[in-house]
């Protein structure tokens, strides 16, 4: 059985993509004309020097000890700068009574502090409360309310709010719909390197939108973008691209590449287009015992189209080698997960 690649043995470049232009280069500058010039230099940079500048994660009391999953440290550390009115000690211990982080799974605490660190100006906490109302967590669901809170942490420049934002527009939760919001909202949140934006944009090309065409070329552009990030779904939709010769030119082997990776992060489509590819021998060398594997592991997530596959291969294989396939199965682990 053939053995995963690794996902930096990948390298998400399209074959075929419209050229790029560069408008963010530095304009070419010379030196100061004068010794005031100098001086007034120097000056600026003293000043900037006593500008506050928002602290890194890393640098608020509890972070490091959080990452080094020493809750119990993280927490003290966190009721200790929230009660001194920190907004990030609150967004940080909004996010551990959220993920029962060294306490009890407590959303309703969670929200409190969520809104706490809102109120401070934490503009995550702004979003992460949005999502609590889009999805009714501890609160009655309020797709109104959700929109509200996108919008703020939206105009506070956070990139994730954006895409939530536009995500309400395309739905039509709490705003009426408005492809071309969503669109303007996707793009500006792309720009600030949001990979779910991209994803986004490329879906909207790809299917196209408001009567426009779709397209695949502009859609592959975004999916290449979006999978840099390693994300298994954009993954898996530059794969498909490619195994369908889309906005791209056909390459059923770097299609299989492709779908290897998003298959071992335990994306169960990929796991399906990887696993018929290797029962057919479509760009990959026809291996019955690695198309089994692959479809046994999408089974497992319920995907339907997984079992058809397999009700073949049950008769081109062996007890023997389906049990040890299915041992082989039971021990999978993604690769990566991702933490939102």
């Amino acid at each position: 059985m053939r053995a995963s690649p690794k996902a930096s043995s990948i390298c998400f470049t399209l074959s075929k993509s419209k050229p790029r232009k560069n408008g963010s280069s530095w304009p070419a500058h010379g030196g100061f004309a004068n010794v005031t010039s100098m001086r007034f230099a120097a000056l600026i940079l003293g000043l900037a020097a006593l500008i506050a500048v928002p602290a890194r994660a890393d640098d608020i009391p509890g972070v490091a000890a959080f990452k080094a999953g020493d809750y119990a440290g993280a927490l003290t550390a966190f009721k200790e700068g929230a009660a001194a009115g920190n907004a990030e000690a609150r967004y940080w211990l909004g996010r551990m009574y959220d993920g029962g982080l060294g306490v009890a799974a407590d959303p309703a605490e969670a929200l409190k502090w969520f809104l706490a660190a809102a109120d401070a100006g934490n503009s995550e906490a702004m979003r992460i409360v949005g999502v609590y109302y889009e999805q009714g967590k501890s609160v009655d669901e309020d797709a109104d309310a959700a929109v509200k809170w996108y919008a703020r942490a939206a105009k506070a420049g956070n990139a994730k709010a954006m895409r939530n934002l536009g995500t309400m527009y395309i739905d039509g939760k709490g705003v009426k719909p408005d492809h071309q919001k969503a669109k303007e909202l996707f793009e500006e949140a792309a720009k600030l390197g949001n990979t779910d934006a991209m994803r986004n944009l490329g879906y909207m090309y790809y299917f196209g939108f408001d009567g426009a065409p779709a397209d695949f070329q502009l859609a592959a552009e975004y999916f290449a973008k979006s999978a840099e990030s390693g994300e298994a779904r954009s993954v898996f939709d530059l794969g498909r691209l490619y195994y369908r010769g889309q906005g791209v030119e056909r390459d059923l082997k770097k299609a299989a590449e492709y779908f290897e990776v998003a298959a071992a992060d335990g994306y169960a489509r990929a796991q399906v287009f990887l696993g018929r590819m290797y029962y057919m021998g479509e760009g990959v060398k026809k291996d019955p015992e690695t198309a089994y594997y692959w479809l046994t592991l999408a089974a497992a997530q319920e995907h339907d189209n997984a079992e058809v596959y397999l009700k073949r291969l049950r008769g081109e294989l062996s007890s023997d080698a389906r049990a040890r396939i299915e041992e082989k199965a039971r021990a999978f682990r993604p690769r990566t997960a991702r933490a939102d």
